[in-house]
């Protein structure tokens, strides 16, 4: 599967958990849709920063 594919998949799958997750905690459709935006592109940068943690481990050890 190519990185694309799961990029097109992953992300909005993670602004709808966003939305959600989001959504108990303001009254709004705007804000609600503000904070999810915020919130995913700080899951997105979260995952990318593990995804290259994992990748520098596994040079380490594997090589």
């Amino acid at each position: 599967m190519s990185l694309l594919l799961r990029l097109a998949i992953y992300v909005p799958v993670l602004f709808c958990i966003a939305v959600v997750v989001c959504g108990q905690q303001h009254v709004t459709a705007r804000q609600t849709i503000r904070d999810a935006v915020r919130r995913s592109i700080r899951w997105l940068l979260y995952s990318a920063a593990i995804v290259v943690a994992m990748t520098a481990i596994e040079l380490l050890f594997i090589g």
